[in-house]
């Protein structure tokens, strides 16, 4: 089962990508510009997304929650 880390969400809230996404890419939970994704690729949080619901800073619990949430979401 592929699991979102509280690491990956502080990455993509700290991220200075153009538009970054946190995706689904090839099996593998990354951080890319969404520009940057291919057919079948699959996004779980836009950065946008992520700052209006947790604010510009994301404390370890913030990111521990929100990384459960969205590895609910890949199994969906």
């Amino acid at each position: 089962m592929t699991t979102v880390t509280s690491n990956d969400v502080r990455v993509l809230a700290r991220s200075r990508a153009a538009d970054p996404v946190l995706a689904l890419v090839g099996g593998e939970v990354v951080v890319v510009p969404r520009a940057e994704l291919g057919e079948g690729d699959r996004v779980l949080c836009t950065q946008e997304t992520l700052v209006r619901e947790l604010g510009g800073e994301v404390d370890d619990i913030e990111a521990q929650l929100f990384a459960g949430r969205l590895t609910s979401l890949i199994g969906e």
